[in-house]
């Protein structure tokens, strides 16, 4: 697996240009199985439990090497996602598609310009770029940028422009017609405030969960103020980010606080839930695969 990983990510990143040290995440804490498993048969990965990561401490305790650039670390995968964190101090990421997985990516901090419906636009903090597979896009950065990647399904996939192997260029918005399997002809960038104030809590309701994106491999959903009771996913890992606010996981069979830039991860048949825990709470969840019927959450009841 940690070979897979490692192949992964020197395909993504260029021989010479990639850094990857074992990841804290890799081995959380041991937890107590009270409460933790909804379906057993459903586990099919190392992790012994669902669990968070604070993505500021997290980048602190994994700085890009002094004379280098860039550098990437795995902070959890699954067999349909590879999570990968990403500090990068203006290394490019050439014109590229996918020719298996779709590409979330999530600026936490810096300014970059990301290749968009076949041009170069800005990209700052607080933005969503969504890439479905066969769509070609990039990456600009200045300064230091920390960025937070989701690819579904792991894979060594990814087709370079200028590697002569496409008859793709520099300008087109998609490199194979034939990989394309969704309503979306090109790639989007989501400005997560723009996107709040566009989808307020509506009058009467206590929340707003909203299908932003999605695909046959993941869907991506962003909601304010979610409140969900213990749950567990038949088919999808689910991962949280917390973009605003404070809020609550279950997690081993005790609610426990999630901050804004914290990532909650919780690969299918394990239990888990979310509530606020104050006036404001914004997240965003990426779903791998879809979640079956549309929702494949499996209620149970909290001990």
């Amino acid at each position: 697996m940690k070979r897979i990983c490692s192949l992964l990510l020197l395909c993504l990143l260029g021989a010479g240009a990639l850094t990857l040290l074992a990841a804290a995440a890799d081995n959380p804490a041991q937890p107590d199985t009270k409460n933790l498993i909804g379906e057993p048969r459903k586990l099919d990965t190392k992790y012994p439990a669902p669990f968070n990561v604070n993505l500021k401490e997290w980048f602190a305790a994994h700085p890009v090497p002094e004379g280098q650039k860039l550098r990437a670390d795995v902070m959890f995968q699954t067999p349909r996602v590879v999570v990968v964190t990403i500090t990068n101090k203006g290394q490019l990421f050439d014109l590229h598609y996918h020719t298996v997985q779709d590409e979330v990516v999530f600026l936490l901090k810096g300014k970059c310009k990301e290749y968009v419906d076949g041009k170069w636009i800005p990209f700052e903090a607080g933005q969503i770029h969504y890439n479905p597979r066969g769509v070609i896009h990039g990456t600009q950065c200045y300064g230091e940028a920390q960025e937070l990647h989701f690819f579904t399904p792991p894979a060594d996939d990814r087709v370079f422009l200028k590697d002569g192997k496409t008859q793709a260029k520099a300008g087109d918005v998609v490199g194979d017609w034939k990989l394309i399997d969704t309503q979306y002809l090109t790639n989007t960038v989501i400005p997560l405030d723009q996107w709040y104030a566009a989808h307020p809590i509506q009058a009467g309701k206590t929340m707003q969960i909203d299908a932003a994106m999605g695909t046959m491999r993941n869907q991506m959903m962003i909601a304010q103020k979610p409140a969900l009771a213990p749950h567990h996913h038949g088919s999808a890992d689910e991962m949280i980010y917390v973009y605003k606010g404070v809020g609550e996981m279950y997690m081993n069979g005790k609610w426990v606080k999630i901050e804004a830039g914290t990532l909650h991860m919780c690969p299918r048949g394990f239990i888990h839930g979310i509530r606020p825990a104050g006036e404001e709470f914004k997240i965003f969840a990426v779903f791998t695969p879809p979640q079956a019927n549309g929702s494949d959450r499996i209620f149970v009841a909290e001990k």
